[in-house]
């Protein structure tokens, strides 16, 4: 996928889920999450719960997709602003240390403090006293009213509250929930972990549908609009996989009419542009189904049995070859130890000199692959693998080689036999105008 196709199929996702779309460029797109996608994007299992239990009105995150890293403009530097709406003060000083004229060094550090309000004018009140009563050349004489009056009107512009001096300033909050003014974003380049996600959120919100047709019929005349008649069709998007110690996917698309039984090929080519709605549209009846879902899962498989019938199978022959060829290596390796094994555990025991040699150890080699055996995993109603791959066993050195043999014979079948599986992508009620086409 590239930038342009990754860009639609997000901005699909979005306008599907009702994300609210605050900017939109092409190299980025900022929005607030709906209720929807956050619960899907974020990973606030915690939050969500708690909403759940108490009702609370939920608040979803803003988050920012970046399409191409390149093209994002360069981060700007957000300002601090204060707690409080007043502008933001200069650091209070600290007291100067106690000396022979202590009293007149903690005035002055007291008279340089911002002062508002009534205590200002009380305290200019009481500086100019002290000044009138003080003689001509004494230290605290030097400052005149009209340095007062200044003071106090530095003191009351400044607007210094208990909050600013404790707790500082605080940076701007954007609404974002990566932190106090930011916007959490990721890229969702081919390959990353989000577009993984996204893929993954829509596939599970988009499994099984249930759609119209809108209807484009317009008055007949006098007012009457005629019925029309909606044909259901059942729509299934699989993948059919043949997998040995290589792999090839095949991806196909069935449309079963429920009315006729009839089976239509690339289905999703004759309705993809079509205007579908989850809502039955006004003047529309539809027909009487003659099909079950059941049925008609069942007639696609016959298809697809049909499918790979007429396919080269030389490559499951191959692959049952060097399945024998692994088993015979792997009985090679394991035979002297196991028999070294089985001797260790009978130390008095006496080996006849009449004794035949003993034989090879045997594996149960499984019949060549046929088309039958392969076709048996074939079953839409099973959309898990029949073959999983081996899960993550204990240290080989707490089992006995026997076991170990038969552990690696079991990862070797998995891993070369040949089979074919198929799988559903997801699946669609659809319900169109009769006579389609194709």
């Amino acid at each position: 996928m590239d930038t342009e196709q990754i860009t639609r199929f997000v901005m699909r996702y979005l306008e599907s889920t009702e994300c609210h779309i605050l900017e939109k460029t092409p190299a980025y797109v900022t929005v607030k999450l709906s209720e929807q996608a956050d619960r899907v994007l974020t990973n606030r299992p915690y939050y969500w719960g708690f909403v759940d239990r108490t009702g609370a009105e939920a608040e979803t995150m803003r988050f920012t997709f970046v399409f191409d890293p390149t093209q994002m403009p360069p981060e700007t530097n957000r300002g601090p602003i204060s707690y409080v709406t007043s502008p933001v003060t200069e650091p209070t000083p600290l007291p100067p240390a106690a000396n022979n004229n202590g009293l007149q060094d903690v005035g002055l550090w007291e008279a340089s403090l911002p002062l508002t309000g009534e205590q200002a004018q009380i305290d200019t009140d009481v500086n100019a006293a002290n000044v009138s009563a003080r003689p001509v050349g004494h230290p605290g004489s030097s400052q005149t009213p009209n340095q007062t009056s200044t003071s106090q009107a530095v003191g009351e512009g400044t607007g210094d509250t208990i909050m600013q001096r404790y707790f500082g300033v605080a940076p701007a909050f954007t609404g974002g929930g990566g932190g106090i003014g930011r916007i959490p974003k990721d890229n969702v380049n081919f390959g990353s972990q989000r577009l993984e996600q996204i893929m993954q959120a829509a596939l599970q919100g988009g499994r099984y549908l249930s759609l119209f047709e809108e209807s484009s019929e317009a008055y007949t005349g006098r007012g009457q609009r005629r019925s029309a008649a909606y044909e259901p069709y059942l729509l299934l998007n699989v993948k059919l996989e043949f997998a040995c110690d290589l792999k090839r996917e095949e991806l196909h698309s069935f449309g079963v009419s429920l009315v006729s039984g009839t089976i239509h090929p690339h289905f999703m080519e004759l309705v993809k542009d079509r205007h579908l709605t989850p809502k039955l549209p006004a003047n529309v009846h539809t027909m009487t189904w003659r099909f079950t879902l059941e049925q008609a899962a069942h007639l696609v498989e016959q298809r697809i049995r049909h499918l790979a019938a007429d396919y080269d199978m030389s490559w499951a022959v191959e692959a049952s070859e060097r399945l024998d060829e692994e088993w015979e290596r792997l009985a090679a390796y394991y035979e002297p130890l196991i028999k070294q094994e089985e001797e260790a555990m009978e130390p008095g025991a006496v080996k006849d000199a009449n004794e035949s040699p003993q034989q090879p150890l045997a594996v149960e080699l499984p019949p060549r692959a046929t088309l039958d055996s392969m076709l048996q995993h074939l079953d839409l109603e099973n959309v898990q693998q029949s073959h999983a791959e081996p899960t993550q066993e204990p240290s080989p050195q707490a089992r006995s080689a026997r076991e170990q043999f038969e552990i690696r014979c079991n990862e070797i079948r998995w891993q070369f036999e040949p089979r074919i599986t198929l799988s559903v992508i997801n699946a669609a009620l659809l319900h169109l105008p009769s006579g389609l086409n194709g």
